[in-house]
């Protein structure tokens, strides 16, 4: 079972990645590779191994300039590669959230550039995945209101998950509509989507279980 949850700062993404690893172990009675889920794709905010990064690390990673930038995200990218040789992988946003979120805000990763987000390291990252596995990775795509993101963002900005997060207010329906086109050009596997509008998060992992159940392995659905 692999999934990527990909959204818009704000739309539940790491909400419901927390709820999908108490799924899987309540479901299948084993937890997803190592008990982790990878939540490392928004500059400089990270989650986890050993834990958060701290505001003075991120104020370090905001300080890098556009090229170190890169490399830092390029190789942290290759890095998580190699949980696709594991059975199961949960990841939020990963090569999606990556191209998004530098493109528009670090300055690296634009059209005709070495490292160019669009043309080039993306398909890298898909091809090197499609050669580590068959397993169909699902793509959860996650979108809300621009009305709700607006208000989300207002109550929960000071949020240390939130910390340093480049995203504004002006800029939420362009950034919205940048994930839909990298959901959209992604070719490693079935792609869902679900809307976080007016559902409980408890409301959209049950939507977001059906709509990946018709995508799990024989192996996935014999554990159940």
């Amino acid at each position: 079972m692999k999934i990527i949850l990909s959204g818009i700062e704000y739309v539940g993404t790491t909400t419901i990645a927390n709820l999908l690893k108490e799924w899987k172990v309540k479901t299948t009675g084993t937890p997803f590779y190592d008990n982790n889920l990878h939540d490392h794709m928004k500059i400089p905010h990270t989650s986890g191994h050993p834990d958060d990064t701290t505001p003075e690390e991120q104020q370090q990673i905001l300080n890098l300039s556009p090229k170190l930038k890169e490399m830092y995200h390029r190789y942290h990218m290759y890095y998580h590669l190699h949980h696709y040789f594991q059975r199961d992988d949960l990841t939020v946003g990963f090569h999606i959230e990556e191209a998004v979120l530098a493109r528009r805000y670090f300055g690296y990763g634009l059209n005709d550039e070495t490292f160019d987000r669009e043309n080039v390291v993306f398909d890298r990252i898909e091809d090197r995945i499609k050669q580590i596995t068959s397993d169909p990775i699902i793509t959860v795509h996650m979108k809300a209101d621009v009305s709700v993101i607006e208000e989300r963002m207002k109550v929960l900005k000071d949020n240390p998950e939130h910390s340093n997060s480049p995203l504004i207010k002006k800029d939420i329906k362009s950034v919205m509509n940048d994930y839909k086109h990298f959901v959209y050009k992604s070719n490693i596997g079935p792609k869902v989507e679900v809307d976080t509008t007016v559902d409980t998060p408890e409301e959209t992992l049950n939507k977001v279980v059906e709509l990946i159940k018709p995508h799990l392995s024989k192996e996935d659905l014999n554990n159940q």
